[in-house]
């Protein structure tokens, strides 16, 4: 997920293009680059980028033009969802600023711009992006001026703001869907909510309104940091649950994994989703004394707390953080183990689809082996697939199953095949192994 310093950077790139005005066309790129959709731009042609913002996870393009004297303004909205992306660039160098696997891949929006005092024709591309037309701009600014003030990313970000909508609009909910609600804290995305309620030291089933408000302003300002870190940088920080078998505070096989939020009780949680969370049963307890909102807020000095829950650990200790001594590394033959890199086949054969083999980062290198070969055969005839559970009872815990059970499909041809994962399924993967993989 694009998450609010992504979509902000991309808004910063953009203002570059504020006061150009929009062609319908750009004849020096050549066939095949249309600009698209063709209907928007055809839309926008003759008018001028007047301003670009961004609130939370969404950018605004705001586009003014003259008719008879009297000025009129439209607005592009712009989510970027998942995997979503921007790029500016000049018309006139045709190589530069797109990454080679976006060339032929379908953009989501391209539109040309005119500067008029230079004659140079700069293009902006989205990929992977929803565009909307059906925002008024002046909607958009109101959005803006209601919410800048709670934007974890916004220059105009105010703590308090964003703790008073908390309280009030957020008291009933759950800290996980809280923190993504995107009315109550512009901007946050799955990552930041992790990683921000472990180094308060919050665990995300808790409701907002047990929250004390020291664990609140603790929770505001690590998520702040965090957005702020990934905006200032273009990385996210330091992972420390997200994605992790092993906690980077307690160094513990303590990370739990599991879907959370949403609109499971079929309340009023409107537009909220259930989204895989991580946390650490050890360094966030569900029951949270008085004494432990007065300890030290920098998470590498959190102490292991006693907690019903640290009995869960065994089931987590399925993935070790190191290959055992006596299973050799894997190993490039040209560029050695520090460039060894483990992914799951997609959208391949049936006998081979999800199935888990090592590559080399390095670029060029050809080098491919499967890691299942410690995996049992299904009935089907081919590799079980290793998946991980996200369940409440056993999220986190590792299983093999049938590369061919869809649960969610009515069109399951799988042969059923289930099994707990064992210590030899997972040794030979090491910490290559990561829950969202």
């Amino acid at each position: 997920m694009v998450e609010g310093p992504g979509c902000t950077r991309n808004g910063r790139k953009s203002q570059t293009l504020v006061g150009k005005i929009v062609i319908a066309s750009e004849p020096v790129v050549g066939e095949g680059m249309k600009c698209v959709p063709n209907d928007v731009a055809q839309t926008l042609a003759g008018q001028t980028l007047e301003s670009v913002f961004t609130v939370g996870k969404e950018l605004y393009l705001i586009f003014k033009e003259s008719i008879d004297g009297a000025e009129y303004e439209k607005a592009l909205r712009l989510h970027f969802g998942m995997n979503g992306s921007l790029n500016i660039r000049k018309a006139d160098n045709k190589s530069s600023g797109v990454a080679p696997w976006k060339q032929n891949k379908q953009v989501s929006l391209r539109l040309y711009f005119s500067d008029s005092s230079t004659s140079r024709i700069s293009i902006l591309e989205a990929w992977d992006t929803n565009v909307s037309t059906r925002v008024s701009a002046e909607a958009s600014r109101n959005k803006l001026f209601n919410l800048a003030c709670k934007d974890a990313c916004s220059t105009m970000f105010n703590a308090q703001e964003v703790f008073v909508s908390l309280r009030r609009d957020g008291h009933s909910l759950s800290v996980s869907d809280a923190l993504l609600h995107q009315e109550i804290f512009p901007g946050v995305g799955n990552i930041i909510k992790v990683e921000s309620m472990h180094r308060s030291q919050i665990d995300p089933r808790r409701i907002v309104c047990d929250l004390s408000d020291a664990e609140l302003r603790r929770l505001i300002r690590h998520a702040r940091k965090f957005s702020m870190d990934w905006l200032n940088t273009g990385r996210a920080g330091t992972k420390l649950v997200y994605n992790q078998t092993v906690c980077g505070t307690c160094n513990g096989m303590s990370v739990k994994m599991q879907k959370i939020g949403g609109n499971e009780d079929g309340g009023s949680t409107k537009g909220l989703m259930s989204r895989v969370t991580f946390w650490c049963v050890t360094c966030q307890p569900s029951a949270v004394n008085s004494s432990r909102s007065n300890q030290n807020n920098n998470p590498q000095s959190m102490a292991p707390a006693i907690n019903k829950e640290n009995t869960m650990q065994q089931s987590f200790r399925l993935a070790p953080t190191a290959v055992v001594p006596s299973i050799p590394a894997p190993q490039c033959p040209q560029h050695g183990t520090k460039t060894i890199k483990l992914c799951r086949t997609r959208n391949s054969t049936k006998q081979n689809n999800l199935r888990l083999f090592f590559t080399c980062k390095s670029r060029g290198c050809n080098y491919f082996s499967w890691a299942d070969s410690k995996f049992p055969n299904c009935k089907c005839g081919g590799k079980a697939v290793l998946r991980v559970s996200k369940t409440e009872k056993s999220g986190g815990r590792w299983f093999l199953c049938c590369a061919n059970t869809d649960r969610k499909s009515e069109s399951n041809d799988g042969c059923g095949h289930f099994e707990w994962a064992k210590p030899e399924h997972i040794a030979p993967l090491g910490h290559h192994l990561t829950p969202l993989m």
